[in-house]
């Protein structure tokens, strides 16, 4: 009689391999913040998932069979290594030492949704006393090409643009502009990394000591499982405190934080040229990418605040923040807003905005 014996074979992950960033196991490797990640993991059977660890907490996780994500640390030395799983196993890369010298925008993939020249579409002035403020009054203006500015030497080149005008009927008036996109498919739902770029420009005719501030939002409402999340991202610069702020927690509210990034008073007469980059991601500040995004996988409930950078200057801005969940009839939705704010009355303030694209993935 022959007796045949049956053994089970298990994958096992046999080594975890990064592409980029390249670093080295013997020294210290200088990066810029955020750091492009992309890693794989060499494994007979399906790799299920992997977690990025900085300073031995998670900062990033997904349940792929590989990872191409954007870290954003903050200045100074950590230890990076990346973990990846199988359904039996798992291995690890050695612990990487960087020291993060710098912050730069990334660089989105081919594959990211792009929203093109939104100075140039139809844009809704937002003049309701929920805005805030004492009084309303905000209205758009023409995009000349004969006046201050010359739109001729605009960045786009295309004589359009936004022109935001508020003339103040009291001490804070406060009006907003904004344009929103729709959308039927869940698409937007899935967006959890954004690159918001545009130009703006103050003409000399506005006066700082006029201005209570000038605020730069991005927002997007989401399905997920308890309701309709609203996420905010909120920035301003505060001219009277010469501060750039952030909406964030203080307290059991949300309000506007100092980053500690300052000066931001922004010269008249020129365009100055502004880049975000933001992302969704779990209450603890790391995202999490499932395999499938749907309303009961995606865990991503909070927003982190990455990068800002200033005609050329990049600085890290850090902060996570809750989302509302205010249940509108509408989801998804993804869109940008500009918001002045009046010091005193009887003033005219104006901001000109161009080549203005909201990249997302």
């Amino acid at each position: 009689m022959c007796v045949s014996l049956l053994h089970s074979a298990h994958g096992q992950v046999s080594a975890v391999s990064l592409q980029s960033p390249r670093l080295s196991t013997s020294s210290t490797t200088s990066v810029l913040s955020p750091i492009h990640l992309q890693a794989t993991a060499e494994d007979v059977a399906t790799v299920t998932g992997f977690v990025v660890y900085v300073d031995d907490q998670n900062v990033y996780r997904n349940f792929s069979p590989s990872v191409d994500a954007w870290i954003t640390l903050p200045a100074g030395p950590h230890t990076l290594y990346v973990k990846a799983w199988d359904v039996h196993s798992n291995a690890s890369t050695p612990a990487y030492q960087v020291n993060v010298t710098g912050f730069a925008p990334p660089s989105p993939p081919v594959h990211a949704h792009r929203l093109l020249n939104i100075d140039n579409g139809q844009w809704t002035v937002d003049n309701n006393p929920g805005v805030g403020g004492q009084c309303n009054d905000g209205s758009l203006g023409p995009f000349p090409s004969n006046l201050d500015p010359n739109t001729k030497n605009s960045p786009a080149r295309d004589d359009k643009g936004q022109h935001f005008v508020l003339t103040s009927g009291c001490s804070y008036d406060d009006s907003l502009y904004y344009r929103k996109y729709g959308s039927r498919s869940a698409t937007f739902a899935s967006y959890t990394n954004f690159l918001w770029d545009f130009w703006f420009y103050i003409p000399t005719t506005t006066k700082p000591g006029s201005v209570q501030a000038m605020e730069f939002d991005l927002f997007q409402t989401v399905a997920l499982g308890d309701g309709v999340h609203e996420f905010m991202f909120g920035s301003q610069c505060n001219f009277i405190t010469n501060q750039w702020q952030l909406w964030l927690p203080q307290g059991a509210s949300l309000a506007w934080v100092d980053t500690g990034v300052s000066p931001c008073r922004f010269s008249t007469g020129e365009w100055h040229h502004a880049t975000y980059f933001l992302q969704r991601a779990m209450p603890s500040g790391y995202q999490e990418i499932p395999s499938i995004f749907n309303a009961s996988t995606d865990k991503n409930t909070s927003l982190r605040y990455g990068t800002l950078t200033i005609d050329g200057e990049t600085a890290y801005l850090g902060g996570v923040a809750w989302s509302t969940i205010p249940n509108p009839p509408w989801s998804p939705v993804l869109g940008v807003q500009h918001q002045l704010d009046s010091a005193v009355a009887g003033a005219v303030i104006e901001q000109y905005t161009d080549r203005e694209s909201l990249t997302s993935w």
